[in-house]
C-alpha cells in the first residue's frame, strides 16, 4: 500500500511540474534586432504561414532573442537567403545555410534543445551573413510550475478511500446474500420437520380412534 501511494504521488508531481507554453512570434517577449515584418493570414500568401502558430510569421534580417525560464526550447525558422546560427546560452547548437538553388521557402528546420537545467536561458537566432532573410514560425518552451502537493495527496487518498468503500460494500452485499440463503435453507428445513411432525401426529390420532 505504501508503494502504491508513492508511485501515484510521483506520477502526479511529474505531470503537475512540467508544462509547455506556446509563444506567438508577435510577443513582446521576443526581441528582434533588425527590421521585422509581421506576416498574417490576411496580409501574406497562405504558403508563407503554413505551420505557423496562430497563422503568424515574423520575417526579419536581424537576430532574434528570447529569454525563458525552463528546461527545454523548441522553435522553427525558415531561411530564404544566407545563413544563420542557433545559439543557446552562448553555445551554438545548430546552423542553417541556404544557397541560390533553394526554393522560395529556403531551408531551415526544427530548433530543439532539451535537458536544460531548470533556470534562466537565452535563445538567439543570429544571421551570419548580411543577406540572411529569416522566417520565424513558432516558438515553444517547457517550464516547471509549482505542484499542488496537497491536492495531489488528497486526490490519491480520496481514490483509495473510494476503492476501499466499494470493496466493503461488495463484501457486505455478498455476506448479506449468504445469510439470506442460509436463513432460507433453515426455514425450508423447519417447514419440512413441522410437516413431518404434523403428519405423524395425524397418523397417531387416526390409529387411536380405531375400534378395539
Amino acid at each position: 500500500m505504501q508503494r502504491f501511494f508513492t508511485v501515484l504521488l510521483c506520477l502526479g508531481l511529474i505531470r503537475a511540474m512540467l508544462r509547455t507554453y506556446n509563444v506567438d512570434v508577435t510577443s513582446p517577449d521576443i526581441h528582434y534586432a533588425g527590421d521585422v515584418i509581421q506576416c498574417h493570414a490576411k496580409s501574406c500568401s497562405p504558403r508563407f504561414i503554413v505551420g505557423a502558430f496562430n497563422d503568424s510569421v515574423a520575417i526579419t534580417t536581424g537576430s532574434i532573442t528570447f529569454s525563458f525560464t525552463g528546461t527545454a526550447i523548441y522553435a522553427f525558422v525558415g531561411l530564404t537567403n544566407g545563413s544563420c546560427s542557433i545559439i543557446v546560452d552562448g553555445y551554438e547548437i545548430q546552423s542553417f545555410n541556404e544557397t541560390a538553388a533553394e526554393t522560395i521557402f529556403g531551408v531551415g528546420g526544427n530548433i530543439s534543445q532539451s535537458d536544460l537545467v531548470d533556470g534562466l536561458h537565452t535563445l538567439v537566432i543570429d544571421p551570419t551573413t548580411e543577406s540572411s532573410l529569416m522566417l520565424f514560425y513558432n516558438l515553444r518552451y517547457t517550464a516547471s510550475v509549482p505542484a499542488n502537493v496537497g491536492a495531489i495527496v488528497g486526490g490519491v487518498i480520496g481514490g483509495v478511500v473510494l476503492t476501499i468503500a466499494a470493496l466493503f460494500l461488495a463484501l457486505f452485499a455478498r455476506r448479506r446474500k449468504l445469510i439470506i440463503r442460509r436463513n432460507q435453507r433453515k426455514s425450508t428445513g423447519l417447514r419440512a420437520i413441522t410437516s413431518a411432525q404434523h403428519d405423524r401426529k395425524g397418523s397417531e390420532e387416526g390409529a387411536s380412534e380405531l375400534p378395539t
